[in-house]
C-alpha cells in the first residue's frame, strides 16, 4: 500500500507499506537515485514476519524534490527517523542497500535506541566523497534498451527509476538537483565513515555480493574487524545489487538474523 507523510520542511514523503501492522517493524531504505518500488521482490516474504515499510527519499520515486537541495545521507537518517516517528514505529529493524546502508550506519551509530537491528546491503566507508557515478549520468534515454546498457539491473527496475517524457524516458527523480548537490560538495562523508562504523550500537548484519565492484571486500571485513557487533555473510554470484541478482540467498542470510 501506498501512502505519503508530509516532512517538518514541508515536502511530501511516499512510503510503501507491507504486512500486518502489529508485527515487529522493519524499515528499508534504497540506495541512490533508487525508489522504495524496487524492494517489491522481496518485501512480500519480509512481510510474512514484519511490517515492512519502505521510503521513497527525497528527491527520488513519488516523493517531493527539495528546491534546497538538501540530498544528504545525515537528511536521510532524519527523514528516516520523523517517519518512523509518525507510523509510532518502535525498536524497528532497519534494512540499507548501497547509500542507504551508508545511512543506516550513521542511524545505528547515534540513534541506537530506535532501532533492534540493522542489515547493511554493499555499503559502507569509500575512498570517495560523492556518488561518482552523479556528473556522468545521462538525463534521459531514448528506451529501455539504451537504459540497461547503460546500468545492470532487472528490466523491471526500470520502471520505477524512469518515466516517459516526450518520447524518451526521463527520471522519476531529482538527478539534475542531486548533480547540483554533488558539485558543490555533495556531502564529504563517506572517507569518514569508520568512526560510526565503530560506534554501531546494536547487531548488524553485512551483506557483501560477492563480485561487488563498489564495495570492495576488503572494506566489508574491516568493518567486521572493527566491530565485533557486524557480522560479515557474502552472497556468490552478486554484484553490488545483491537483492535484486540473488533475492532467495539475500532472504536466506536476512530472514534469519532478523
Amino acid at each position: 500500500m501506498r501512502d505519503a507523510l508530509e516532512l517538518a520542511h514541508g515536502l511530501r514523503l511516499s512510503y510503501l507499506t507491507w504486512g500486518e501492522r502489529d508485527a515487529p517493524p522493519l524499515v528499508l531504505l534504497h540506495g541512490g537515485a533508487c525508489a522504495a518500488a524496487e524492494w517489491r521482490e522481496i518485501a512480500p516474504a519480509l512481510a510474512e514476519d514484519h511490517y515492512v515499510v519502505a521510503p521513497d527519499l527525497r528527491g527520488c520515486g513519488e516523493s517531493d524534490w527539495d528546491p534546497e537541495l538538501r540530498y544528504g545521507v545525515r537528511q536521510m537518517v532524519a527523514d528516516t527517523r520523523e517517519l518512523a516517528a509518525h507510523l509510532g514505529l518502535r525498536r524497528y529493524a532497519l534494512v540499507g542497500h548501497s547509500l542507504g546502508a551508508v545511512a543506516a550506519i550513521l542511524h545505528a551509530a547515534y540513534h541506537p535506541g530506535d532501532l533492534r537491528s540493522v542489515v547493511l546491503e554493499d555499503g559502507g566507508p569509500a575512498d570517495r566523497t560523492s556518488p561518482p557515478a552523479l556528473p556522468s549520468t545521462p538525463d534521459s534515454f531514448a528506451g529501455e534498451e539504451e537504459v540497461l546498457a547503460w546500468m545492470r539491473v532487472p528490466p523491471w527496475v526500470v520502471e520505477t527509476r524512469l518515466r516517459p517524457e516526450n518520447g524518451r524516458l526521463v527520471w522519476r527523480g531529482d538527478m539534475e538537483g542531486r548533480k547540483r548537490w554533488a558539485a558543490a560538495g555533495g556531502e564529504p562523508l563517506l572517507p569518514k565513515l569508520w568512526p560510526a562504523v565503530e560506534k554501531v550500537a546494536v547487531p548488524a548484519l553485512l551483506v557483501r555480493g560477492a563480485h561487488s565492484l563498489p564495495f570492495p571486500r576488503e572494506t566489508a571485513e574491516r568493518m567486521a574487524e572493527l566491530n565485533p557487533r557486524i557480522r560479515l555473510v557474502e552472497i556468490p554470484d552478486a554484484g553490488h545489487l545483491v537483492h535484486y541478482e540473488q533475492p532467495e540467498s539475500f532472504l536466506d542470510a536476512v530472514r534469519p538474523f532478523l
